[in-house]
This record gives C-alpha cells, structure tokens and sequence, in this order.
C-alpha cells in the first residue's frame, strides 16, 4: 500500500540533479529503488482502479504508467543520462508520449504537479476540437468546468488564425491553441501530502476532475482518425 514519499526521495532526485553519471547511479541505486522506483510503483497500483474507471482501455501496468530514471539523449542537446523527477502517465497500449492527450502526475527535488494535455501539436485532434467548440459549446463548456480554479490552461497559440463569428467569447482561447493542456502546481499543504497516502487521495480526486476533458479529447482524437480514412477511402 502506498504510504507516501519519504524525505530520501526528494534528496535522491537532487543528489541526482548535481551528481548525473554513471558512477554516483551505480553507487545510489538502492536509494533509488527503495525510496522513489517502490513507491511509485505503490502508487501507480493504488490509482490504476480509478484511471480505469475513467477509461477501462487505459494502460495501468506500472510498467508502463512509471517514468524511467534513465533519460534516452539521442536526440537531445542535453546529453545528462538520468533524471532528476519522476512521474506516472496514462497512455493507451502503443500509444506514445507525443501522441494524443495524457493524464499525468510527477514530481521533484522542487516541483509537483500533475494534469491532462498534449506535449506536441496534434492539428487534426485540435481541427476535430475547434469543430466541437463551434457546433457543440456547451459539451466543451462541461469538460471545462470541473477543471476551473484548479487546473491552469496551457498550450502555445497561433499567431494567424481565422476565429469565425460563431465561435463563443469564452471558449475563443482554447480555440486559437496548436496543443493546450490543463495543469496544477503543488500547493504548500500538498507539499505536505506527498509524504503520506493522502497525496493518493488527491491525485483519485483530481483524475476525477480531469475525466470529462480526457473523454473530450478522447472522442476528438477518434473524430480525426475517422475523417483521415474516410479522406483515403475518397482519394
């Protein structure tokens, strides 16, 4: 059962953060799988009931939800091999990071925080949700609501892009976005929390807010495959 993350994770991430190389790893990597590798593995079984009741088709196996403590630095500036957070992602089997719109949760030596979004731009999902804001606004008004106050919108804007007349006042900055995501940073308190199994209690309550968005995107993502074979089939 998950009891929450002692003060020895946080001070192996940031041990890490200063000591990134193979030797201190080799010399630490108990730390790391008792103190942050079990209970997060701890945690991911404790949340998987929930992000199933979201969608029973989500990947729960800890396996797949837990970040790696080694980074892949093929294609990054950023030659450092491990990291210095950690997260839990919900994905679908085969599904990627850079692919549709995930629920997370993570943390580090300073930042907590966890949400829903895309890490990259997804132009026939966001065309598919632009569709849905125009003809359907009151469905995109309800995946909204239950995240307002809590979560933060993010996600990069068009510079040029036509609103039509008909697109909502309100819904006019979810509608220019290239990918958006929704996000919260850790309070003071919830700081706290990550030491305890309360920290689980919030994440269930929270996954439960993003529910609705996911679902959204879910159908929106469904929408653009459809239009896209329905486009080969007309070829």
């Amino acid at each position: 059962m998950f009891e929450g993350f002692s003060q020895e994770a946080l001070d192996f991430l940031n041990d890490i953060r200063f000591n990134n190389n193979q030797t201190f790893y080799e010399a630490n990597k108990a730390r790391y799988e008792r103190y942050v590798k079990q209970p997060m593995r701890e945690l991911s079984d404790e949340l998987a009931p929930v992000v199933q009741l979201i969608d029973p088709k989500l990947d729960t196996r800890p396996g797949r939800t837990m970040s790696r403590i080694r980074r892949d630095t093929r294609y990054t500036k950023d030659k450092s091999p491990f990291r210095d957070h950690v997260w839990l992602g919900w994905r679908y089997p085969g599904e990627g990071r850079a692919e549709g719109f995930h629920m997370y949760w993570g943390f580090g030596a300073d930042w907590l925080g966890w949400g829903c979004g895309s890490y990259y731009t997804d132009k026939p999902m966001m065309d598919a949700l632009r569709m849905e804001i125009r003809r359907h606004p009151d469905e995109v008004r309800g995946a909204l609501k239950p995240l307002a106050g809590r979560f933060a919108m993010y996600g990069e804007d068009y510079k040029k892009i036509a609103v039509p007349k008909d697109v909502p006042e309100d819904l006019k900055t979810l509608y220019i976005k290239k990918y958006v995501g929704f996000d919260h940073d850790g309070t003071q308190e919830e700081w706290a929390m990550l030491h305890t199994h309360a920290m689980a209690d919030v994440i269930a309550a929270d996954l439960s807010k993003m529910a609705p968005m996911h679902r959204l995107m879910r159908r929106m993502r469904a929408q653009a495959e459809q239009a896209a074979q329905e486009a080969v089939r007309e070829r």
